[in-house]
Parts: structure tokens; C-alpha cells; sequence
């Protein structure tokens, strides 16, 4: 029998875990879930004044006394684990950047893009109809254990604050060789999937990007690859791998109807690596083309995308109030703390909140705020004084009454998978708080 999670004191200080979806960016996630915490007791610090919002993105951002940072970005086409910082909780957050990742992505054969992923245009095509899975099995073999990486050369590069096509674009070298990243992987393949020819026949339905790059912008890539080279001639790194450009260009559908093959790998990678990289090099080591459709960050550091779920559901604080952080007196803080230097210990493997609880608190408190604001114009109907109104629904008695009551879903959900961080930590004038 699991044992019932030790409740957090409050206000929350800490890590949890989301389960990012495919489409927003990761700070358009936090900025739709960072009102839920604005109006949660369980963020309340009745010492901390609420200050406004400040102007222009940070990491690491403070939402009116509730400081919110996330560890490590996923694009939009991503989903997946996305660990998000609470309040002291951001200080920790670094360690995510630099742990070891786990991924699952589908790439699609046939054609390479910009990005190396299906958000680019299309750079170049190739016979996909040839490729099995044996042949995928093949090649990963290449990709295993220390590799050297070069970043998407064409679409994400930059060098000196400028992008890498514009020193093509204006025929000037680079300033310097692009430097190659050593990256350790594992990886396997645990899909390989034919195109569905009708529906529910069980194929996939990825399909190409319909943009392609223009004849100018090829032009301009065939330059930069020579760039690259001859930037990179007398340095002890790897030849870029880049698509046939002068191929001709292959239809997605043959003559006999077959469209591309898709194939998904799981990924463990070092800090660092381009995953995307590795199912674009894979479609060139195939002697063919590939770019990501699908891609998800499994885990990161100790929290995973699925948990142990059985375990989460066992006895747990849910409904129940953590109750407010104690106070430490500085100087039994200093003697116990640990060093500065040491790590927070990693927990037990933690499974995200699921982004459909997220999506019914934020459709929730949608409907609370209507709720309310046909409740003031009821009351201004009906002749209230302005004290009457503010008793009711002003913003003192509006805050009281949403955190009045058990605990909502997702904040159960995030007390089960919080992992709460030390709020005194030693300083060289002394323990801070």
C-alpha cells in the first residue's frame, strides 16, 4: 500500500510537471494556467504583495507575486512533458536544461524541410517506395552512443546575432567554423507504419507540407552549404549532411498509389541534442529524405509524460488544505542547511497532469468570471451601493470565495505530483528566505 503524500506547506514552492499539447508555445501554456494559480490558496502569501504583471517575456517571469518559470521549451509542434517552476521553484529549474531527455517521434520519408520538421517548407524530395523497416533498423546503428551534431544550418542557426542565410544571401563568409555539438544517444525503433491507403485500414495519414522552397531560396541554401564546407575545412569536426538538391522532385502519391512510410523512434539523449536532426540525418543515411510530424518528450529528469498512476491514486491530502509554510527561525536555518553547492535530490518518477484537467479549470473559471460579472450587474440593476458591491464582488470577497471550499481538480491533480523545493538556502550575508 502506497503512503499518503506529505502535504506541502503553503504558499507552494516547488516543481511540477505538464503535459504540454501540440499546437500553443510553451509560454502561451503557462500564461493560460497561470491565472488558475493567481486565484489558488495554494499560491497565496498574504506577506507578499501582489504586484503587476511587468511588461515584456521572461523565463522566469513574476504574475503578480506568483514568480513562474519553466525548465526547458518545447516548440509548438511538440507535446509532452514541460516542468514548470513555482515561486522559489524557479531556482531549480536549470537542472532541466542540462539532464538526459527521453523522446518518441514519427518521421515521414520522402521529403526533407527547412526546419526538419512538417512546420518548414519542403527543400527537397526522394523515392520513398524502396525504404522497410529492416532498412530503418539498419542505419540506427549509426546513431547510437556519442555522435556529432550541427544544428539545422538553413532555418535556426545564427552567428554573430545573424542568421546563417543571410551571410549566403550576401555572399560573404562566415566569420568562423559552426561548431558541432557531441551529443550521447540511445535509440531504437518502435514503429514503422505504410501510408493508409482508405480509412481505418490502420496506415497513418502524415502528409507532406504543401509549401515548397522557391528556386531562389534553393540557390541560396546550395551557398550556404558551401559556406559551411569551406568554414569547416580546417576544422576537426563532421561534414554537414545536407539533401540532394539537384534531384528531381518525386511526387508524394507513386504511380501505384503508395504515399511515404512513416517510422517512430524512442530517443534517450544528452543535453543538447537536435532531435530533430537525428530523423532528418536518418532519411539521408537511407539514401532517401525524412522530417518530423510527430514529436513528444517522454521524460525529463525525474518527471515522466505517464507516471506510476496506480500510485498516485492510492491515499493522498486530496480535498485537504496543505497548511501554511512554518516559520524558521535564520539561525536554526544556517546551522541545518545543506551546502550551496549541493543538489537537489531528484524524486520518484512523476507522470504530468494531463492537459484535458487543465483545459476543464481553465473552461471552469471561464464560466466562474461570467458568472460574477453577471452578479455585479445584477447587483448595480438592483440599486446596491458601491460598499454592497464590493462586499460581494469586489476583489477581496471574489478572491475569498474562489479558494472557499475543497480543493479543485487540478490542484489535487498538482499536490499528487508537487515536488516541493527548500525555501531557506544559504547566502554569503546570511540564510535567505
Amino acid at each position: 500500500m502506497p503512503k499518503a503524500p506529505t502535504s506541502p506547506p503553503i504558499p507552494l514552492n516547488g516543481l511540477f510537471p505538464i503535459a504540454k499539447p501540440s499546437g500553443p508555445t510553451s509560454m502561451a501554456v503557462i500564461e493560460s494556467i497561470t491565472p488558475l494559480l493567481l486565484d489558488s490558496r495554494l499560491f497565496d502569501d498574504p506577506d507578499q504583495p501582489r504586484i503587476a504583471k511587468p511588461k515584456g517575456r521572461k523565463r522566469n517571469a513574476h504574475h503578480q507575486g506568483v514568480k513562474v518559470g519553466q525548465g526547458g521549451t518545447l516548440d509548438p509542434l511538440a507535446d509532452g512533458v514541460l516542468v514548470i517552476g513555482v515561486n522559489r521553484g524557479t531556482k531549480h529549474l536549470n537542472r532541466f536544461l542540462l539532464c538526459t531527455k527521453e523522446y518518441e517521434s514519427t518521421g515521414l520519408l520522402g521529403a526533407s524541410t527547412t526546419t526538419y520538421d512538417s512546420q518548414g517548407p519542403i527543400l527537397s524530395t526522394a523515392r520513398f517506395d524502396h525504404i522497410t523497416r529492416e532498412d530503418v533498423e539498419r542505419v540506427l546503428d549509426r546513431f547510437r552512443g556519442q555522435i556529432k551534431q550541427t544544428p539545422p544550418i538553413f532555418s535556426a542557426l545564427k552567428m554573430d546575432g545573424k542568421p546563417l542565410y543571410e551571410y549566403a544571401r550576401e555572399s560573404k563568409p562566415l566569420p568562423r567554423a559552426i561548431e558541432t555539438r557531441e551529443c550521447t544517444v540511445s535509440i531504437d525503433l518502435i514503429d514503422f507504419q505504410p501510408a493508409s491507403s482508405v480509412p481505418g485500414d490502420g496506415g497513418h495519414t502524415y502528409a507532406w507540407p504543401s509549401a515548397r522552397l522557391s528556386a531562389d531560396d534553393k540557390a541560396v541554401f546550395r551557398r550556404l552549404t558551401q559556406l559551411v564546407h569551406d568554414s569547416n575545412a580546417t576544422a576537426d569536426d563532421v561534414a554537414v549532411p545536407v539533401p540532394d538538391l539537384a534531384a528531381a522532385d518525386v511526387a508524394e502519391r507513386t504511380p501505384a498509389g503508395t504515399r511515404p512510410p512513416a517510422f517512430t523512434i524512442r530517443m534517450t539523449v544528452s543535453s543538447g541534442t537536435y532531435v530533430r536532426s537525428i530523423v532528418h540525418d536518418i532519411g539521408l543515411a537511407l539514401g532517401c529524405a525524412a522530417h518530423v510530424v510527430k514529436l513528444t518528450r517522454t521524460r525529463q529528469g525525474e518527471f515522466a509524460l505517464h507516471g506510476d498512476e496506480e500510485a498516485l491514486a492510492g491515499p493522498s491530502t486530496a480535498g485537504a488544505v496543505p497548511a501554511p509554510a512554518a516559520q524558521v527561525d535564520e539561525e536554526e536555518a544556517a546551522n541545518e542547511a545543506a551546502p550551496a553547492s549541493a543538489a537537489a535530490a531528484p524524486g520518484p518518477v512523476t507522470g504530468a497532469i494531463p492537459w484535458a484537467v487543465w483545459e476543464r479549470a481553465i473552461a471552469e473559471r471561464k464560466a466562474t468570471l461570467a458568472a460574477e460579472k453577471q452578479e455585479a450587474e445584477e447587483l448595480r440593476a438592483a440599486g446596491a451601493t458601491g460598499e454592497e458591491i464590493a462586499a460581494q464582488v469586489g476583489r477581496g470577497a471574489i478572491y475569498a470565495r474562489r479558494r472557499a471550499g475543497e480543493l479543485k481538480e487540478w490542484e489535487t491533480e498538482l499536490l499528487k505530483r508537487f515536488q516541493a523545493v527548500d525555501t531557506a538556502y544559504v547566502h554569503n550575508s546570511g540564510v535567505k528566505r
